[in-house]
C-alpha cells in the first residue's frame, strides 16, 4: 500500500487528472443514459476528425504496445521489459475474458433496429459484438500509465493521460464502443499497470523512494 501511495504522489500529473476523469465519467453515466452519451459523442463529427480519429485509435493497438516493448528491450532494461510484458498479458486476459463473458453488442448492432443513424467512417471496419470493455482503451491506459511511471519528467504524465483519453474518445467516435466500455477499460488498464509495476519494483522504491525505478525516458 505504501508503494502504491508513493507512486501516486510522485506521478500526480497523471493520477490527479485521472481521478477527475473517473469522477466526471461516473457523474455523466449517472445523469445520462447509455444511448445519450454515445450519440452525443458519435454525432459530433467532421471529415477532418474522421481522418484524425482513424490514426489516433491506433494508439491503443496491441502493436503500439509491442513497439514500446521493443524499445525497452533495445535499451536492455530487462526488468522493465518483463513488467511491461506482464501488464500486456494481464490486460489482454482480463479484457478477452470480460468481452466473451458479457458479449455486449457494439453500437452498430445495438442501434440496428432503430431509426438512429450511427456515424461510421467508411474505411474503418465496424464490429458488432464483444463491446465491453474496450480493448484499445485498456491497452492505451495501461501503456501510458506505465510510461508515466518510468519517465524522469513527472510533468509528462498529463500529456500521457491526454493521449490515452484521445484513444478512448476515438473508440466512441468510430462507433466501436459505448462510453461505459472505454470508462471501464481506462480503469482496468491504469490499475493493472500500477499494481504490476509496484509489485516488480517495490524493493527498489523502498530502498530509494525518491528515485523512479530504472527510468528510461528523459523528457525535459
Amino acid at each position: 500500500m505504501k508503494t502504491l501511495i508513493t507512486l501516486l504522489g510522485k506521478n500526480a500529473s497523471f493520477f490527479l487528472p485521472f481521478l477527475l476523469w473517473i469522477v466526471g465519467g461516473a457523474l455523466l453515466q449517472a445523469y445520462f443514459t447509455h444511448e445519450e452519451l454515445f450519440l452525443a459523442i458519435n454525432h459530433a463529427h467532421a471529415p477532418w476528425a474522421d481522418v484524425a480519429m482513424t490514426g489516433i485509435t491506433y494508439i491503443g493497438d496491441g502493436i503500439t504496445f509491442a513497439l514500446m516493448l521493443a524499445c525497452i528491450l533495445a535499451f536492455r532494461k530487462y526488468k522493465l521489459f518483463l513488467s511491461a510484458g506482464t501488464i500486456l498479458l494481464l490486460v489482454t486476459l482480463v479484457v478477452q475474458v470480460a468481452k466473451h463473458y458479457y458479449n455486449e453488442p457494439r453500437p452498430s448492432l445495438y442501434f440496428a433496429d432503430t431509426a438512429v443513424l450511427v456515424h461510421t467512417v467508411k474505411w474503418v471496419p465496424v464490429h458488432g459484438s464483444c463491446s465491453f470493455p474496450s480493448g484499445h482503451t485498456t491497452t492505451a491506459f495501461a501503456m501510458f500509465t506505465f510510461l508515466t511511471l518510468i519517465c524522469r519528467n513527472k510533468l509528462a504524465g498529463f500529456a500521457f493521460l491526454t493521449l490515452a483519453l484521445l484513444a478512448a474518445y476515438s473508440r466512441i467516435y468510430l462507433a466501436q464502443h459505448f462510453f461505459v466500455d472505454v470508462y471501464t477499460g481506462s480503469i482496468i488498464g491504469t490499475t493493472s499497470s500500477l499494481v504490476v509495476y509496484s509489485l516488480f519494483h517495490q524493493r527498489r522504491m523502498k530502498s530509494s523512494p525518491e528515485v523512479a525505478a530504472e527510468p528510461i525516458i528523459g523528457l525535459t
